[in-house]
């Protein structure tokens, strides 16, 4: 219809007709505009409704709770971007040492590892929730024994790990190295050495050597590089992790908390001495018969030996031949007879171990032990130490090693630990303390991690490749 004839319907007077089909019309597009209207506020409201759930509800939702205690979704979400960060950092740093030192075995396993935890979000994600929980539980019982870091303590941590990272080392930590290396050299002029004993190279273990880089002395972090540091931080934080500086700080403050926690459950629950004794054995070990060569059936020829006996150079050691069988029974007669000729003729105990005991490793040191503690040794054997008096040769002791002679040099009610042993056991009781202590509280874990790691880490997403 042209311009013209539309202008001319319109101001003539309409029909009934027309008036209804006019009226039908605009109530279908009314209806029509209406439907479309209410669909789109719909889909606005669960758009909104869904950003609220994803960035305000969720992350402040409970990932996981201790007692009375919650960890966010937020905060969960940050230490698995930061640990993921870490990792990746080590990975790179691993790598670079494999192709430095071609391809030793400890760096491929680290590296497996890492690999594994990077390519699995929900396996690392556990893993981080775990930490968060063990915090929590450190937490709660420091702040029950008055346990605190302060800030100045956390800020030394972020100084000596930007130095770390940089090549440097802090003021500190030089004064703390110069102040050792006097006190060593001091010890030193003191120390009397005593012979280094020869060790009986049949029972040593050929191992391959890894190399390690020497460390070339570092200089004193200046403050315009902590400054840098400290901005290169901030940023790295904000764009891998979405953490504020301020938010790391109290990660560093946590982990400082449970060194400190670690220290003091060791020490309340592991004394530094204890009952030792210095003794010397001799060991005779039951020997199995030689297997007896198969027989060759009388219809075949006898086999050709397939290798000539070759003469040893001039001045060669003579090759240690083959003992023969002794079973428990002779093995007890004999030994019994070495006690008989150390207690009742007298002959030294020393001199009988180097020439009989069947234990390389003392054997040639006169079947010197060292001190020991309780447990170090097997039962039997160690009830018999502990049990004999001084300079007193106990009875052929029976252990699944062979028969033992024991005689105890010395005792000590309260000798120190060895220092590398007296680590362990307060380590070991920290970790039983922090068992027990999760075993009194109340702990709810999610069911479903991978709902509540990091959109970027869920399954399907890039982000959560291996580096390349």
């Amino acid at each position: 219809m042209s311009k013209k004839k539309k202008q001319q319907l319109d101001e003539r007077e309409l029909t009934r007709k027309e008036e209804r089909l006019r009226a039908r019309d605009q109530e279908r597009n009314r209806k029509l505009f209406l439907g479309t209207g209410i669909a789109l506020g719909l889909a606005l409201v669960a758009i909104l409704i869904g950003a609220i759930m994803e960035f305000l509800v969720r992350p402040n939702a409970a990932a996981a709770t201790v007692g009375e205690d919650k960890i966010t979704t937020s905060e969960f979400r940050r230490r698995v971007l930061l640990e993921r960060t870490q990792l990746i950092s080590r990975y790179q740093q691993l790598q670079l040492l494999e192709q430095q030192f071609g391809g030793q075995s400890f760096f491929a396993n680290q590296i497996a590892q890492i690999e594994s935890l990077l390519s699995n979000p929900q396996t690392l994600g556990v893993q981080v929730l775990d930490q968060l929980i063990d915090e929590k539980v450190v937490l709660q019982e420091a702040a029950k024994r008055d346990i605190t870091v302060s800030d100045a303590d956390v800020d030394e941590q972020l100084r000596e790990q930007i130095a770390n990272e940089r090549g440097f080392v802090t003021e500190s930590q030089a004064t703390a190295t110069t102040e050792a290396g006097v006190e060593a050299t001091a010890t030193a002029q003191l120390f009397t050495p005593t012979p280094t004993p020869t060790i009986d190279i049949s029972s040593t273990i050929t191992a391959t050597a890894t190399m390690i880089p020497t460390p070339t002395p570092r200089s004193i972090m200046t403050d315009t590089t902590y400054t840098e540091g400290v901005t290169a931080l901030t940023d790295g934080l904000k764009s891998s992790a979405n953490m504020s500086l301020e938010q790391y700080r109290e990660v560093l403050r946590a982990n400082l908390i449970t060194q400190k926690m670690s220290e003091t459950i060791g020490e309340e629950d592991v004394s530094s001495t204890e009952e030792q004794v210095h003794a010397r054995h001799i060991l005779l070990r039951d020997r199995e018969p030689t297997p007896t060569p198969t027989e060759v059936p009388a219809d075949q020829p006898t086999p050709e030996p397939t290798a000539t006996a070759t003469e040893l150079p001039e001045g060669a050691p003579t090759p240690t031949p083959t003992l023969g069988p002794r079973t428990r029974e002779e093995t007890l007669a004999e030994i019994t007879d070495l006690r008989k000729r150390i207690v009742d003729d007298g002959e030294d105990f020393g001199e009988i171990a180097k020439e009989y005991s069947d234990d390389p490793g003392s054997g040639a040191q006169g079947g010197d032990l060292g001190w020991f503690g309780p447990g170090a040794m097997v039962p039997p054997f160690d009830e018999a130490a502990f049990s004999l008096p001084i300079g007193e040769v106990s009875e052929p002791i029976s252990t699944t090693f062979g028969y033992h002679l024991i005689e105890v040099l010395e005792k000590d009610d309260a000798r120190p630990k060895d220092e590398s042993q007296l680590q362990q056991e307060r380590t070991q009781a920290y970790q039983d303390w922090l068992q027990a202590q999760k075993g009194l509280l109340t702990i709810d874990r999610p069911s479903d991690i991978e709902s509540l790691l990091p959109p970027e880490l869920r399954n399907g997403s890039s982000a959560a490749a291996l580096p390349q």
